[in-house]
């Protein structure tokens, strides 16, 4: 069965500064930059529309390979992350296309106003994956999550995973010939249960 989860209230997710800082590949903040990541927190929190959809799924991991039941991925980083588990949660988690259409009008405007507006949406995402980890999970023991493009779990495993959770009707999430989600501020990932 696959579960849904929305916020209509984003208080409960936050923007990393450090992390912003990092992605633009800067040490230090200056008055301008600061300014600049709040005007973007701003306009990201006004825009975002988070939403994730989970599955549940019984496990077997064996030899490097991990058995999902509608698809076998052969990566020994994941089995090693999912060693001991027999069921794990996939989910697809998304900010929603309306980060997407006002970066594309930032980048011809203000480039710079659009490099900074993607860090923070990045870091608004991983905010929001931690809170559907945490719905998700509840009180049993788990794994890290693991995405797809982490060591050798190959982004081609994104098709199945979106397939399974519906992610195209129930997120309006699709993929890419190259294996790119859209919106961009998406993410899929796996959780191991104990």
């Amino acid at each position: 069965m696959i579960n849904t989860v929305s916020l209509s209230d984003l208080s409960c997710l936050s923007v990393n500064r450090q992390e912003v800082l990092r992605y633009l590949g800067m040490r230090e903040i200056d008055e301008a930059t600061n300014s600049l990541i709040a005007q973007c927190e701003k306009k990201a929190f006004e825009l975002a529309s988070p939403k994730a959809v989970y599955y549940e799924a019984e496990i077997s991991v064996a030899e490097g390979v991990v058995d999902f039941g509608f698809m076998k991925v052969k990566s020994k980083n994941l089995a090693t992350n999912l060693n001991g588990c027999n069921k794990a949660y996939l989910f697809c988690a998304t900010l929603g296309i309306g980060m997407d259409r006002w970066f594309e009008r930032q980048i011809r405007i203000s480039p710079a106003v659009a490099t900074v507006f993607s860090a923070v949406g990045s870091t608004l995402i991983e905010s929001f994956c931690d809170y559907v980890n945490k719905e998700i999970v509840k009180d049993n023991a788990s794994r890290p999550r693991f995405s797809c493009g982490y060591g050798d779990f190959s982004l081609e495993h994104q098709k199945d995973i979106l397939k399974v959770l519906e992610a195209d009707k129930r997120l309006g999430v699709c993929l890419t010939e190259s294996c790119m989600m859209v919106p961009v501020k998406t993410v899929t990932a796996v959780i191991g249960i104990r």
